[in-house]
C-alpha cells in the first residue's frame, strides 16, 4: 500500500502547500481522497496519471478539499478516463450537478470535436454515511463521522493486514482513536500549529505571521486539532506512524513535530506535499518523491 500526500495546506493559498488531497495505491489501483486546489498538478508532479483514478472520496465539502474537482473530472476524462465514481457526504451530488451546470457548454464542445461522453456524463455519486463500506478485491474502505463545522468523515483503508486512516478536518475525538486502532499510519489534522517564520521574499499573508487571536482560536478548537491532540489520538490508537497535515502558512515544523512527539512515541511526520509512504506488513517506509 502506497500513500502520497498531494496537498497538506489549508483554505489560505500557500505556494508551499497545495489544498488537501491524498492518494492510496493498492495493487496498481489508485484511490484519491479529497481534491483541493492544485490537485491535478500535484498528481502529475508525483507521477500519477489523473486519468487512472476512477474512485474519488471526499471527506467534506469545503473549498480547500474540493475546488479542483471540475479540473480533475474534465482533464481525466479528456485524457482517457472512461468511468468515475465520487463518494462523499451531503453536498457531493450538488458538486456533481455544479460540474454539469457550469461546464455544460465546455463538455458539449469537447464532445463535438470528437470526445465520447463516456467518463464524464455518467459519473456515479455514492452517499457516504456512518455505515459506508467500499470493497474492491482485498481492499476495504470504511468511514466514520468526525466533528467539523459541516458533515465530515474520516476514512480507513485496509489491505493485506495493513491500514491507513485519514482523519479529515476534526477536533480530537476518542472515537477516532478507536476507529484508527491498530492502523499502521494515521494522517491527522494539526491545523492549530505553532507559527514560524515567513519566507524572506515573495508574497506574505501578514495576518498569518502571528498566532491566531484568542477568539479565533477558541472557534477553531471546535473544528480542528493541535499537534499535541493529534499525538494523543495516535497514541490511543496504537499506530506506528503519525502524519500531521492541514497547515496554514508559516508553521514551525520543528515545534510541530516536538509537540506531537511529546504525546506519541511512534514515528512523527510533519506532512509536506509529495511525502510518500510505503506501508507493508509491520513496516512503514518513507519513499522519496517521484
Amino acid at each position: 500500500m502506497e500513500v502520497t500526500l498531494l496537498g497538506t495546506g489549508s483554505p489560505v493559498p500557500n505556494l508551499d502547500r497545495a489544498g488537501t488531497a491524498y492518494t492510496v495505491s493498492v495493487d496498481g489501483t489508485t484511490y484519491m481522497i479529497d481534491c483541493g486546489p492544485r490537485a491535478v498538478y500535484e498528481l502529475m508532479e508525483n507521477g500519477i496519471d489523473p486519468a487512472s483514478i476512477t474512485d474519488l472520496l471526499f471527506t467534506h465539502h469545503h473549498v480547500d478539499h474540493n475546488a479542483a474537482f471540475p479540473h480533475f473530472a474534465i482533464a481525466g476524462w479528456t485524457s482517457g478516463r472512461e468511468s468515475l465514481t465520487v463518494y462523499g457526504p451531503d453536498g457531493t451530488d450538488n458538486l456533481l450537478e455544479a460540474l454539469y451546470t457550469v461546464y455544460e457548454d465546455d463538455i458539449a464542445y469537447r464532445k463535438e470535436v470528437g470526445y465520447s461522453g463516456e467518463g464524464i456524463e455518467d459519473i456515479d455519486c455514492v452517499r457516504v454515511d456512518a455505515g459506508f463500506e467500499l470493497e474492491r478485491d482485498d481492499l476495504t474502505v470504511t468511514a466514520m463521522p468526525v466533528d467539523h463545522s459541516i458533515e465530515t468523515y474520516a476514512y480507513r483503508f485496509e489491505h493485506d493486514d495493513c491500514a491507513v486512516v485519514f482523519s479529515g478536518d476534526t477536533q480530537p475525538l476518542d472515537r477516532l482513536g478507536e476507529f484508527a486502532s491498530g492502523a499502521d499510519v494515521l494522517v491527522h489534522d494539526a491545523h492549530l500549529a505553532p507559527v514560524g517564520e515567513p519566507p524572506g521574499d515573495g508574497f506574505v499573508w501578514e495576518r498569518y505571521t502571528t498566532a491566531y487571536s484568542e477568539q479565533l482560536k477558541d472557534g477553531l478548537q471546535k473544528t480542528h486539532s493541535t499537534p499535541e491532540q493529534a499525538g494523543e489520538v495516535a497514541a490511543a490508537a496504537g499506530v506506528e506512524a503519525l502524519v500531521l497535515t492541514h497547515f496554514p502558512p508559516y508553521r514551525d515544523e520543528a515545534e510541530v513535530r516536538g509537540a506531537a512527539a511529546a504525546e506519541f512515541d511512534g514515528t512523527v511526520h510533519v506532512g509536506r506535499d509529495g511525502l510518500a509512504l510505503s506501508i507493508e506488513k509491520s513496516a512503514v517506509r518513507h519513499r522519496a518523491n517521484v
